[in-house]
């Protein structure tokens, strides 16, 4: 199997109910979720931004879960996230390194 992201942007009104969804799926919940602020990354809608990591069949999922209440990002926009995301994450593993040192 194949590990892949999808990105979606989630109002911040319709939140609490997805992540509740995606949580309790017991496929989904098993994959890599991070969420963030959608303004950090541009974005002018008060929402939430959802990256997923995982296999196709979880990203199905998500997407079935997710549904009308959530909008995919793609393209150049998403590359963009996906990237700023890694940037993070690689930022504070780096930093949690030098507390051993």
């Amino acid at each position: 199997m194949i590990d892949m992201d999808a990105v979606y942007f989630i109002p911040r009104q319709t939140f609490p109910e997805v992540e509740q969804a995606l949580l309790k799926d017991d496929i989904v919940s098993r994959q890599s979720l991070t969420f963030r602020n959608a303004g950090n990354f541009g974005s002018k809608e008060d929402a939430v931004c959802v990256k997923i990591s995982g296999s196709e069949e979880a990203l199905l999922n998500a997407k079935g879960l997710i549904g009308e209440k959530g909008k995919p990002v793609e393209g150049a926009e998403k590359d963009k996230i996906l990237k700023q995301i890694s940037d993070e994450e690689d930022a504070v593993a780096q930093g949690f390194g030098t507390i051993f040192e």
